[in-house]
């Protein structure tokens, strides 16, 4: 059984004193629920028991560092999904909702994910407006206390900056966790930046853990080598579980619980202090994890 108590919430000196197992999907549980929606983020408003259902799976799975659902939940996404009038409430209830469901004794952060647009001069996004998005959505939870900042799947880096130009202009004294995602199988980003390019910018911009997170299996391990040999900080991975295939219109992972642990072992072996499951992670692959990160 999970301590009731926790661990504590402080998550910087839980991963100094060992590594620590973050919990796994969302979206992957909701689809399993019928609760598929174009931004998981509505969830947090119109189903939270099923939301808090998920974060307490995890909980009894063996996690101990939990990331609330607001992945996709800031303006411009949920503008995209019609639902721009409900921005704040949804932001809010994100934390809310997962602090509620595994109390006060474990580290609880804000999820913070790409807005879907590209900044200029790649895109059409000029970066005050995503600096602007970020600060938003982290204003909007700061009342609800979280533990921790993490920014998750970022293939350009130029975005990744602005989010966290946003977190030290809104909350500096938060931890912040930065990962971004390769997705090309040498271990590159979309953009063409490696691991230890990535780990250098983000520790100039003052993120206190980092890392990568789904995108590409082997390309996610080649990129953390890199990582690991030049960061001076604590480096964290959120690999998926195994390789997607499309099935109908549905993106399926194939990676046993097994498969899973055998990773996070590897992993571990490398040195990374935090270890948790992207895309296809269900609590059976945490429970898995569990018996090698919590061993």
């Amino acid at each position: 059984m999970t301590n009731p108590s926790g661990p504590g919430r402080d998550i910087l000196a839980l991963i100094e004193q060992r590594p620590r197992l973050m919990e796994g999907a969302m979206g992957t549980l909701l689809a399993a629920k019928g609760l598929a929606c174009e931004n998981t983020g509505e969830r947090n408003l119109t189903h939270p028991e099923a939301v808090a259902d998920i974060h307490r799976s995890y909980l009894d799975a063996g996690a101990e560092v939990f990331q609330a659902n607001s992945f996709a939940a800031n303006r411009r996404m949920l503008e995209r999904a019609g639902l721009g009038g409900q921005v704040a409430e949804i932001q809010r209830a994100a934390l809310r909702v997962l602090r509620g469901a595994v109390g006060d004794g474990y580290p609880c952060g804000v999820n913070l994910g790409p807005t879907g647009g590209l900044l200029e001069p790649y895109g059409d996004m000029p970066r005050d407006e995503a600096v602007g998005i970020y600060c938003e959505q982290i204003e909007n939870q700061l009342p609800e206390g979280p533990d921790f900042l993490l920014f998750e799947t970022f293939e350009a880096l130029e975005e990744l900056e602005a989010a966290l130009e946003a977190a030290q202009d809104v909350a500096p004294d938060l931890p912040k966790l930065a990962c971004v995602s390769f997705s090309s199988p040498n271990g590159r980003t979309m953009m063409g930046v490696d691991g230890a390019r990535a780990a250098e910018r983000l520790i100039e911009l003052g993120a206190d853990v980092v890392g990568t997170n789904c995108g590409h299996l082997e390309g996610l391990k080649i990129g953390l080598r890199e990582m690991l040999r030049v960061a001076d900080r604590p480096v964290m991975a959120e690999p998926n579980a195994g390789i997607p295939t499309l099935v109908g219109s549905e993106t399926r992972f194939a990676g046993t619980p097994e498969q899973s642990a055998a990773l996070a072992r590897e992993l571990l072996d490398w040195g990374v202090r935090l270890v948790g499951g992207c895309c296809g992670n269900t609590p059976e692959h945490i429970r898995a994890m569990s018996g090698v990160v919590n061993a």
